[in-house]
């Protein structure tokens, strides 16, 4: 295995976000209708947060209501992106060594990496996943 493989050979790249204004609905019919669990939460171009089906999981009332539509109304009635999100998510670059990726990942509370081009732009997501399927795959 090569643990000085950059993190652009292994992302996931042309990554899928949602704006800091859209409501937790959106959210949720992005995260139900992709095979991800992590997003990127942008405003004005900038990356400013990661919101994940854990993060929703927190603030449902999917274990007492089980009507989607009404669900839906009572999140984004009761929440902002604000209130779910994490915010100044850690993040890495693209051409940092997956090593680093992997020792981020490992001390953390968190299950992806935002990856960030040199003029800090969000390029792709950094995943536990992607990382295990090419430990794997090495």
């Amino acid at each position: 295995m090569n643990w000085h493989t950059r993190v652009r050979d292994v992302m996931s790249g042309d990554p899928v976000s949602v704006d800091v204004n859209d409501p937790p609905s959106r959210v949720q019919q992005v995260l139900s209708d992709r095979p991800f669990h992590h997003l990127p939460v942008i405003d004005g171009g900038v990356l400013v947060g990661v919101v994940s089906t854990v993060d929703l999981a927190r603030v449902s009332l999917g274990a007492w209501v089980k009507d989607g539509p009404t669900q839906q109304a009572w999140l984004d009635a009761t929440f902002q992106m604000k209130d779910v999100m994490t915010f100044e998510p850690e993040c890495i670059h693209v051409d940092d060594p997956i090593k680093l990726a992997a020792d981020k990942l490992s001390a953390g509370s968190f299950h992806c990496l935002p990856v960030l081009d040199d003029a800090d732009q969000l390029v792709g997501m950094l995943t536990s996943t992607d990382l295990i399927r090419f430990l794997v795959t090495a």
